[in-house]
């Protein structure tokens, strides 16, 4: 899946798979550094998105405020 294509509900599915997997013990220690490091940037890219969209509901909320 590529970054650029993934919705955040795509991002948040694929990182709570990768959190199950390894808190299951279903990855293997060979795939261990490989999806700790997916995770991480899942963890990035989320965090990105849920800031871009809190300043966009900020500049929507305030422009309501000086049209009322």
């Amino acid at each position: 899946m590529k970054k650029e294509n993934l919705s955040y509900e795509e991002a948040m599915a694929r990182l709570e798979e990768l959190v199950r997997r390894i808190e299951s013990n279903e990855t293997g220690i060979d795939q261990l550094a490989g999806e700790l490091k997916e995770a991480q940037r899942l963890v990035a890219f989320c965090r990105e998105k849920l800031y871009v969209t809190d300043e966009e509901i900020k500049k929507i909320l305030e422009t309501g405020e000086k049209e009322a």
